[in-house]
């Protein structure tokens, strides 16, 4: 019998990040044999309740997966990413959070305005526009900002970081092994 293979789900916004996706995709799973739930490869498994409900659908890869790896660009999309984002959290996934250097730097820009004197969220909006198209990224970074979150500000600097954390399949499997012990 073969060796394990965990299953490792990428979450991120598609439109516009194709490329990198499928970059991200082949490298977890051809060169360090992962299982990769990914919607834009269509490898989330779709149950017969969800054939009409997206969203239900990727919740439902969250809970399959055993890590998940949330990466932050600078489009907010349909909000599902997000969702997954929360259902990781909610769920106790061992993860990891990628955010683009645009996102870090809105962040600090925009604390401010987000947030109150008793650090509550505001109802501070932008409208979209070519930088932004949602404030609500910056909302995805504070909802999993108490996780492990690499900052990258191109390509080169995510494939590296996905590398150099993913490269020893065996040892993810080993944590994740002790820490259901």
């Amino acid at each position: 019998m073969g060796k394990k293979r965990l299953k490792i789900m990428v979450s991120s916004t598609v439109s516009g990040n194709e490329y990198i996706l499928d970059q991200i995709a082949a490298i977890l799973r051809q060169k360090f044999k992962y299982d990769v739930i990914m919607s834009k490869k269509g490898s989330v498994y779709v149950p017969i309740d969800c054939t009409e409900d997206k969203e239900k659908a990727c919740l439902k890869a969250v809970e399959d997966c055993d890590m998940f790896l949330g990466i932050i660009f600078p489009r907010y999309g349909s909000g599902i990413t997000h969702k997954e984002f929360l259902e990781a959290k909610r769920l106790n996934r061992p993860r990891l959070f990628m955010v683009h250097e645009r996102i870090e730097f809105l962040r600090k820009l925009f604390h401010p305005y987000l947030f109150d004197g008793q650090n509550r969220r505001t109802d501070f909006e932008i409208k979209e526009n070519s930088v932004l198209d949602s404030i609500k990224v910056v909302d995805m970074y504070y909802d999993v900002s108490n996780n492990w979150i690499h900052s990258f500000s191109n390509e080169g600097e995510l494939l590296s970081f996905i590398e150099q954390q993913y490269k020893d399949h065996q040892r993810r499997i080993k944590e994740l092994q002790n820490q259901k012990a």
